[in-house]
């Protein structure tokens, strides 16, 4: 049974690789997120990494502020190293405080921002946030809606609340969670990532969300 198993996660994980080289128009895109969403992104999709801001957090407001001005000169250079009472390097930008929970010393954070910030790519740049996250407030969500970021999506609870807000790109998440790397796989469930990596505009997609489950979905 067990080598039938592993001949069927085997197969399954050739259809999943072939499905992502047909659909995706270029072999990878540079992802920011507030939480772990991008670098799961990478890793399913088995992309190169082109972004500096994975395995990393940012507070929900200096979030949006780099979203704002990350393009400016100087904005991502590090000015400053410090360290969280948990242990863990912080490295102090222009606009935010990178949180480094995933690295061990300064010294590899720095070296991996340096870098994967080389790789940016703008033109491919694609924006997630999640504003269901509880310590975004009211005022973040005006914010985020006055920027009217393109190429970018918004996960929210699928609940009045949000709904009435109008979020800029919003999609709604029936079984939403806090928890970042959980919330990959349901929010793939409800809109098609593929489709929003192509064109920047995420849609809601039951047949995309199907195909997810199918493929890459692991409960």
């Amino acid at each position: 049974m067990s080598a039938i198993r592993s001949s069927l996660k085997s197969l399954r994980h050739r259809v999943a690789a072939g499905y992502v080289r047909r659909r995706l128009q270029r072999p990878t895109y540079t992802l920011i997120s507030d939480d772990c969403w991008a670098g799961r992104l990478y890793g399913e999709y088995e992309m190169p990494c082109t972004s500096p801001f994975v395995s990393m957090g940012f507070t929900p407001c200096e979030y949006i502020t780099v979203l704002e001005l990350m393009r400016e000169p100087g904005a991502l250079d590090i000015l400053e190293v410090s360290a969280h009472l948990w242990g863990y390097p912080i490295l102090h930008t222009r606009h935010a405080r990178l949180f480094g929970q995933h690295y061990k010393t300064a010294e590899d954070f720095i070296r991996k921002f340096e870098r994967r910030r080389r790789l940016i790519d703008w033109e491919t740049l694609r924006i997630k946030i999640d504003l269901g996250r509880r310590k975004y407030q009211p005022e973040d969500i005006t914010r985020w809606n006055a920027l009217r970021l393109p190429n970018s999506v918004a996960f929210h609870p699928d609940t009045p609340h949000y709904r009435e807000a109008k979020i800029h790109h919003g999609i709604a998440v029936p079984d939403w969670i806090e928890d970042g790397s959980h919330m990959f796989q349901r929010s793939c469930r409800v809109f098609d990532v593929i489709g929003w990596l192509n064109h920047g505009v995420p849609r809601q997609s039951r047949f995309a969300g199907l195909v997810h489950r199918l493929l890459f979905d692991h409960g």
